[in-house]
This record gives structure tokens, C-alpha cells and sequence, in this order.
């Protein structure tokens, strides 16, 4: 604990304030009523970057009226010094205690709190730093080191202020100590002061502009620290409009649409036509959009069953009575608007997919992804990841993709084994194996079922896709779609207009 009072301030021979400290003070813009509401005092102090004593202008540390640390600064001669070993405290720290301030205003100096008093802001409501910023904040995933000080103001009663307002030097290093302020205090009490250009700090803006500027800048002009995620809806930029593309079934009409920047999933028992339903719709959609889709088939090959599939949808019959020469232009155009993701060892992970695919759009501006099926991807689930957690976070990158990259991503997925019950009818989205969050996190889901596959050994072809989720209008809307299998020409055709009286 320091020397109290007076006898604190006779150890280095300070005293009143001294007509030439007045005259000082004045050239800064100060009145010595600001400087004794401040206590400060003239001394006489040796400054060792002068290697000589000087007169100087005294500011008082104090904790409880002992002063425990002090500050000089020289005249006419600009230096500075301090008690050795003094303590770190807030400048003026005792004051805003006995005051309770609403919001105390924070500088970097004590001629910035000098200043501030000077245009009319209370003196129990300003703090200087004791001592000078770095060049760069702290590391963010560190401890803050040195703070100390700020931590015990904090506790000692500081705390209870609702709004701290930064008003440090407008430089890097007022810059850097600013963010380390920010993180001790929080975002949501911090507020900061951009002084004009050409005014590095409160005394600068001071003698600039006057006391009235400063006092307006300080009360009126300071502002919130941004926080990232949070907006008022008048700093929101207007979203894109989505885009969306018809599924290439005219009877559809606005029933199903599907999204650029949207996640889809699709399910449907095994050998119900999933693969094959989407096979065509994507083709339909490719071709009607002149898009690019990129394909992480790992079930079905691309060569020859998707080919064959594409050559059926491309020119309206079947792959089998195409001539060389339909062939050859249904291969240049599978060629100039498909990409196919294939692992060479068979062992694809979502990572290695995602890396492929993020090729395929920025160079080749694919703008549909599509992995078939979901469990042939090798899991990278950590020891003691529960399945749910780690689809949902799988989700969550598929949703990422697609809305950075602006393609539309779809995943293809079987259900789980379903109960006796419900043997037999379409599953559910939350039906799909490893989690319910294939229903909850994504933006449309799809399932596809065949009421028979046979009846009496005849092969049936009807067909129902059951739009089950649609997370915005702009989408379409849930509902059952009639399709039915041609099998002379191979691919599906829309039965949904009989339900309406259609054509």
C-alpha cells in the first residue's frame, strides 16, 4: 500500500500547481479546474529518457486516497515516467467507484481523461489505462496476460457499470488494446468513439474541434460493438432470389420444384425406383436448365446403367433402339453436362466427396450434387460419437456446400427396417436409418414407392413420390405424385393430371 494523501505526493516533492503547469495544461486545452478535479499536482521528477529532472505535472494513482502508483509527464520537454514497482490501476479508478456511473469512458492517457473532463463529461465517469497499448491484440483462444488490473477494477464494483465506452488513440496500437478491452469487457456492454480525421485521440480532437464536438462525439456519437450474427433487419442485405427449377413433368405444375443452394434428401424401400425416378428427373431438369450436374453414384455404375438411362431420357426411347449415331450424340451430351465422382478404392468419405465436388463447381460450374446411396460413404465417426450426432453433423456440412457453393445438393438414403405394420407402405423421412435429423435438417425430402412390384408374377410399373417436405414456399408443397413406369420407352411418365381431370 502506498504513502496517503499529501505525504504521498511530498516523496517526490509534488505540490500545488504551478502557474507555468497551468500555462502547460492551457496550450492542451486544459483549465486547471479540470486538472485539480482530477487532483493533479506539479513536481519536480528525474525522467530517465531526459537523464535530468524536470517540472512536470504529477497524476495521482490512488486506491482508498493512498496513492499506490503515479504518473509525470514533463514540460516543455514531452516525457514521461512512473513510481517504480507502482501498482496497475485505472487512472481515476477511485473516483467512477464512489460515482456508480451509467457508462464510464475509458482513454489511454491522462491528459485524454484530462480532456474529456475539459468538454463536459463527469469526472467520476473517466478512466485511463496505466499504461501504453502493444502493437497486436492478444491471441483470441489465449489468456489475456497483463489485464490484471482491469479484472480487479471489475470486481471491486466496475462491474456494475452498464456501458463501457472506449475513447483510445486511433492508431494500431490504441486499435489492438480496443480488441483486448472488448474481450474482457464483452460485446455487449462495449461501445467505442471514432475520432475525425486528424485527431489521433481526446486531447487531439479537443484543440480541433473544441469542447463541444468532444462532448457531443463522447455522449452521443459513440457506437455499439458489432457482434457477428446479430442485425437489425435495416443492416440485413436483401437476400438472392432463390432459384428454382421445374422437375421436367409439366402435369407437376408448381408442386415440386427444386432449389439452387437448397439440401434434399430422397428414400424409398430397396428396388422401388429411387435411383432411377431421380436418374430421369435430374436429366429433365440438366437439359431443360442447361445445367451441369456432378453424380457420386456408388451403387449404380455410371457405365453402363446411368448411360443407359440418360440415352433413354435424352432422346425419348429406349438405349437398345438408338442407332451409332443417337448414341454418339446422347454420349456428347452426358459428357459435356455430367461429372461422376468414383473413389479408386471404393472407400469414399463425405470429406473426399465434398473436396471432388467443390472441383466440379468452381471449374466446371456444376450446380447439382448428388450422392447415391448415403451408407456406402465411409463413416468418420470419433470413438463414442453417438450415429444421430454425427449424422447431424454430416447434414450440416452437405447444408454448408450447398449454400457457399450455390448448387443444389441431394442425398439419397434407405430406410431403416420398418416394423410388421408399416411392412409394405412408404416410409417416412424420419424413417431413414441413423437419425430423425434426415428429417429436420434438411430443405426438401422426397420418398418414392411402388404400391406392387408384382401382382400374380406380372411386373408392375405405378409408381408414387410422396413430396414430404418443402421448407419454402418457393419449392412447392407436400403432396403425391401418380407416375407410372414405361417400359416401352424407358422412363417414367407423370399420371398425376388423371387425379385432377387433366388433358
Amino acid at each position: 500500500m502506498g504513502t496517503s494523501g499529501t505525504a504521498g505526493t511530498a516523496a517526490i516533492g509534488a505540490r500545488k500547481l504551478s502557474d507555468q503547469a497551468v500555462e502547460h495544461a492551457a496550450r492542451r486545452g486544459i483549465s486547471r479546474a479540470t486538472l485539480e478535479r482530477l487532483g493533479a499536482a506539479s513536481a519536480t521528477v528525474f525522467f530517465p529518457t531526459l537523464g535530468r529532472k524536470s517540472e512536470a505535472v504529477f497524476w495521482p494513482y490512488t486506491r482508498g486516497g493512498d496513492v499506490v502508483n503515479w504518473k509525470a509527464a514533463a514540460f516543455p520537454e514531452k516525457a514521461f515516467t512512473s513510481k517504480p514497482g507502482g501498482e496497475l490501476r485505472f487512472f481515476n479508478l477511485d473516483a467512477a467507484l464512489r460515482a456508480k456511473p451509467d457508462s464510464v469512458f475509458i482513454v489511454e492517457g491522462e491528459w485524454d481523461a484530462a480532456a474529456l473532463v475539459e468538454s463536459g463529461i463527469d469526472a467520476g465517469a473517466v478512466l485511463s489505462v496505466p499504461n501504453g497499448a502493444r502493437e497486436a491484440p492478444q491471441a483470441s483462444d489465449g489468456p489475456l496476460r497483463g489485464y490484471e488490473y482491469v479484472t480487479e477494477a471489475l470486481s471491486d464494483g466496475l462491474n456494475l457499470v452498464n456501458r463501457f465506452v472506449w475513447c483510445g488513440d486511433a492508431d494500431g496500437p490504441g486499435h489492438a488494446l480496443r480488441q483486448d478491452m472488448v474481450r474482457i469487457f464483452g460485446p455487449a456492454r462495449f461501445w467505442f468513439v471514432d475520432w475525425p480525421d486528424g485527431a489521433k485521440d481526446a486531447n487531439a480532437c479537443l484543440l480541433s474541434d473544441g469542447a463541444p464536438a468532444v462532448r457531443d462525439l463522447v455522449l452521443n456519437g459513440a457506437l455499439p460493438w458489432p457482434v457477428e450474427g446479430m442485425y437489425r433487419l435495416s443492416e440485413l442485405p436483401d437476400p438472392p432470389p432463390v432459384i428454382t427449377w421445374d422437375a421436367g413433368f409439366d402435369e407437376w405444375e408448381s408442386k415440386v420444384r427444386l432449389g439452387q443452394g437448397m439440401l434434399s434428401v430422397v428414400t424409398g424401400h430397396p428396388g422401388h425406383g429411387k435411383t432411377q425416378l431421380w436418374a430421369q428427373i435430374w436429366a429433365q431438369v440438366v437439359r431443360r436448365h442447361k445445367l451441369v450436374a456432378c453424380i457420386a453414384s456408388f451403387e449404380t455404375t455410371a457405365k453402363p446403367h446411368l448411360q443407359r438411362t440418360l440415352q433413354s431420357v435424352y432422346h425419348g426411347r429406349l438405349a437398345k433402339d438408338l442407332t451409332q449415331d443417337q448414341w454418339r450424340a446422347g454420349n456428347e451430351w452426358i459428357n459435356a453436362h455430367y461429372l461422376w465422382i468414383q473413389h479408386p478404392d471404393q472407400k469414399p468419405t463425405l470429406e473426399w466427396v465434398l473436396d471432388r465436388a467443390e472441383i466440379a463447381v468452381v471449374r466446371h460450374g456444376a450446380r447439382v450434387l448428388q450422392i447415391d446411396p448415403w451408407n456406402r460413404l465411409e463413416g468418420v465417426r470419433p470413438p463414442g460419437e453417438p450415429e444421430t450426432d454425427y449424422i447431424g453433423r454430416c447434414l450440416t456440412a452437405l447444408y454448408v456446400f450447398a449454400q457457399q457453393m450455390g448448387c443444389h445438393v441431394q442425398v439419397l438414403a434407405h430406410p431403416a427396417k420398418m416394423s410388421n405394420d408399416r411392412r409394405g407402405k412408404p416410409p417416412e423421412l424420419e424413417d431413414i436409418a441413423g437419425s430423425k435429423h434426415w428429417d429436420n435438417r434438411v430443405d426438401q425430402g422426397f420418398v418414392v414407392h411402388r404400391p406392387k412390384v408384382w401382382d400374380d408374377g406380372e411386373r408392375k410399373t405405378e409408381a408414387v413420390m410422396y413430396h414430404r417436405k418443402a421448407r419454402f414456399e418457393a419449392l412447392g408443397y407436400p403432396c403425391a405424385l401418380d407416375l407410372v413406369y414405361d417400359l416401352s420407352v424407358g422412363r417414367y411418365r407423370s399420371t398425376d393430371y388423371e387425379k385432377f381431370g387433366g388433358p
